[in-house]
């Protein structure tokens, strides 16, 4: 009797194979879930450099747009244009520069200067504004 006991302990060969598959199963689980992250990961970085090429590509163009405007600022009208703007400067024989000549006159018994301004041979104090426009109007305007 003895001889035709067999004794087994643990798991049926069918529970390991079962034990064995499901451990595989979350192995590639696990392995799936990391890639995709990786996956995501690279698809996000890839977007990342569109946007930053974009952003150069506006930064490049912008910036030949303002070469182009840095050039177009050398050519003969544009210097002629800004030094009319900033100099006071004429371009042809024809024009004329008008401009005011200050002049300051001192009283030896107040001891204060007073400024005097002419203009066509019209006399402008600084004390009266109107007075002043008033002589500009009629000397300036009128006489057109």
């Amino acid at each position: 009797m003895g001889k035709n006991i067999k004794a087994e302990g643990g798991l049926s060969r069918k529970s390991k194979i079962n034990i064995f598959i499901g451990i595989f199963l979350v192995f590639v689980v696990l392995t799936i879930f990391f890639s995709i992250n990786q996956i995501v990961e690279v698809i996000e970085k890839r977007e990342k450099i569109v946007e930053l090429e974009e952003k150069l590509s506006w930064l490049r163009n912008n910036n030949i747009k303002l070469l182009a405007l840095e050039k177009s600022l050398y050519q003969e009208d544009t210097v002629e244009l800004e030094a009319r703007k900033q100099f006071n400067m004429t371009g042809d024989e024809d024009e004329i520069n008008f401009y005011v000549t200050i002049e300051k006159d001192e009283d030896a018994g107040q001891g204060q200067s007073k400024t005097k301004t002419e203009l066509s041979g019209g006399a402008y104090s600084d004390a009266d504004l109107w007075k002043n426009i008033k002589n500009f109007y009629n000397k300036e305007i009128n006489n057109q």
